[in-house]
This record gives C-alpha cells, structure tokens and sequence, in this order.
C-alpha cells in the first residue's frame, strides 16, 4: 500500500467514520499492517490488544461490533500440528473499496 493510500486510509477511519474512538483505534492497528504490496493484513487478537493497550476480552466485544457493520473480517487458522486455533483480523474489503471509491 502507498503512503498516499495510507493517508487516505487513515484520513477515512478517522474522519468519515462516525464510530466511537475504541472502534476506530482498533482500526487504524489494523491498517498499521497492512502490507507495502497492498496485501491485507492478518492481526491476532494478542497483537491488538497489545498496541491498543486494551483487554483481549474488550476487545472481542469491540471486534464484534466491527464485523457487524462489516468494517473488519476474520480469518480462523487451524495449525496443521495441531494446537489451538488462531484468528486473524483484517478490514474488510468493503471498507477498503469505500476509501478508493472516496478518494
């Protein structure tokens, strides 16, 4: 992803989107990985919680809301040698395309 598209990501999350200031931090930690190359980022819940400095059981809630008004999609991984499962989150394809289309 360029710098611009970056800032017009951001500038989207921050000023177009009229959700509470947990939901768009939530928001703006996932953009913060969204690959160089534009490929979508696959945060686990341990990596939010530990840059938005909130409670993983929090956030859970708040990642909730956010999938309802499909802003972020999860992705459940299965470790092929087994183990627990891990979910990965990212922003949704509707929101992406919303800011293209936007800017």
């Amino acid at each position: 992803m360029s710098s611009q598209a970056r800032l017009a990501l951001w500038d989207h999350i921050v000023r177009r989107l009229k959700l509470p200031a947990q939901l768009k931090l939530i928001l703006l930690v996932i953009a913060n990985y969204i690959e160089p190359n534009g490929g979508c980022s696959r945060v686990p819940l341990t990596l939010l919680s530990r840059d938005s400095n909130l409670e993983t059981s929090e956030l859970s809630l708040l990642l909730l809301s956010l999938e309802g008004r499909n802003l972020v999609s999860r992705v459940i991984v299965h470790p092929e040698g087994g183990g627990p499962t891990i979910v990965l989150y990212s922003l949704s394809a509707t929101l992406l395309q919303a800011v293209q289309n936007f800017h």
